[in-house]
């Protein structure tokens, strides 16, 4: 009798500390599901504009039934305006910029750099963000890069995927584009590069003409990183509007909006990966 007694508070206890083990496991498990990135309810604006040549309105066009259909609530607005709009930048989640080239006035640069100290995120691609008002510094150093030129004009080339462990590029393989550009830039050595291109090719100039030799130069195209509590995401991708068909693109692209539209809500991630250190 005293045996099946004891045998009985033996099984109970193990009952409870399988319960207090596992409970708190179940509840990390939910809270992680919790925290994946999301635009749902995420107040979103877009800014659209700039030279007319990258198709500001077709390419915004694209995008904005994508993130209302992830449940976002987006203002698209075609002026540069709305960064000096205090209240409407405060309670903004994520912008997306496509402004190539352009004059921002100081007084909208500080709303669009306070904004973004504060916890709201900053993305896009190609020279919508990456080559937009060049003659300022600082908003270079927010975007983490800056384009120069595209050698050879429109190339087929490759992408590598350099960070399969990032949940922007996770599962994603290498690809290749065809006949478009291959953006050259200045680049922050700090940045977090998630995929890169290689200049590969033995001549980019036409024969006969002076070139400055880039044959295996590495560029990085896509990477994400922090301003203040702000998230930055670009890709270089997207001269043309087809790109976007390209699978991979558009998964990175969607990835890191959600990503770079939960410095509010997420703890801050590091992003800082120093390229000259091994």
């Amino acid at each position: 009798m005293k045996s099946k007694v004891l045998n009985t508070i033996f099984q109970k206890t193990l009952k409870l500390v399988a319960i207090l083990i596992l409970f708190p496991l179940i509840g990390i498990s939910q809270n992680q599901k919790k925290k994946a990135p999301t635009l749902k309810g995420k107040n979103i604006i877009c800014v659209y504009g700039g030279w007319e040549g990258h198709k500001p309105y077709e390419k915004m066009d694209l995008i904005v039934p994508k993130l209302r259909a992830e449940g976002a609530n987006v203002k698209v607005f075609d002026t540069l305006s709305v960064y000096a709009d205090e209240k409407l930048m405060a309670d903004t989640d994520l912008i997306i910029q496509i402004w190539t080239n352009g004059k921002i006035t100081e007084k909208q640069f500080e709303g669009l750099e306070k904004a973004i100290m504060n916890g709201t995120g900053f993305a896009g691609w190609h020279g919508g963000l990456g080559d937009a008002f060049r003659d300022n510094l600082k908003y270079q150093f927010i975007v983490g890069g800056q384009f120069l030129f595209h050698p050879g004009g429109h190339i087929d080339h490759s992408i590598k995927i350099i960070d399969k462990s990032d949940p922007i590029t996770q599962g994603l393989k290498d690809f290749n584009l065809k006949k478009t550009e291959q953006y050259y830039m200045l680049v922050d050595p700090n940045i977090k590069v998630l995929a890169i291109s290689e200049f590969d090719r033995e001549n980019y100039e036409k024969p006969k003409k002076k070139e400055n030799k880039i044959t295996g130069s590495t560029m990085p195209v896509v990477w994400k990183k922090n301003y203040g509590k702000g998230r930055i995401f670009y890709s270089s991708i997207g001269h043309h509007l087809t790109e976007f068909d390209v699978p991979e693109v558009m998964t990175m692209q969607m990835r890191g909006f959600r990503w770079a539209s939960e410095g509010k809500y997420a703890e801050k991630e590091h992003t800082i990966t120093p390229a000259y250190i091994k």
